[in-house]
């Protein structure tokens, strides 16, 4: 999955019709991010939702989206993430592995390329930890008992992204 531009990944591809009508948004999915990360409110994003809309690779494994961005302004840092409901039977440990390698490559596209992969577990669930040579972050946990999939974006010392990942709602 391609990040949005706005967190210095690539634009995503033109959408076709069929695939940009084949995701619906789901704003109850915000749920499942906390309220806030470091104090910064999570809030919906409109061009976030839109750019990850068009990519075709989640229309193959998503039913539902919604994505949310955090930025403390003055410091720059931020966490941006996409909650995506599952469609049924898509997901797969190579899937997933797809989708991390994706998102990870145009998180990474415009700061200096993907530097390392890692995992650890955070809040009891094992989370895929992506480093750009530039700073960027990314974070992927599959909630399979759930259907649930959170990717995010991260920049800053203060690791929004752990913060984000610590704090999921998961019901």
């Amino acid at each position: 999955m391609t990040p949005v531009a706005t967190i210095g990944a690539p634009p995503a591809a033109s959408p076709t019709p069929a695939l940009t009508s084949a995701v619906a948004l789901d704003p109850a999915l915000l749920a499942v991010l906390p309220p806030s990360v470091a104090g910064f409110a999570i809030a919906e994003s409109a061009e976030a939702e839109a750019a990850a809309r068009a990519d075709p690779q989640l229309a193959v494994v998503g039913s539902a989206m919604v994505a949310g961005i955090a930025v403390d302004a003055a410091s720059g840092e931020f966490v941006y993430a996409v909650v995506v409901r599952l469609r049924p039977g898509a997901m797969s440990d190579g899937v997933f592995r797809g989708w991390r390698d994706s998102y990870d490559e145009g998180a990474c596209s415009q700061a200096n390329g993907v530097a390392g992969n890692a995992q650890t577990e955070i809040d009891g669930r094992t989370v895929y930890i992506g480093t750009c040579a530039g700073g960027v972050r990314t974070y992927h946990v599959w909630i399979e008992d759930k259907g649930l999939l959170v990717s995010a974006s991260a920049v800053g010392d203060r690791r929004f992204g752990e913060l984000l990942m610590n704090a999921l709602r998961v019901p």
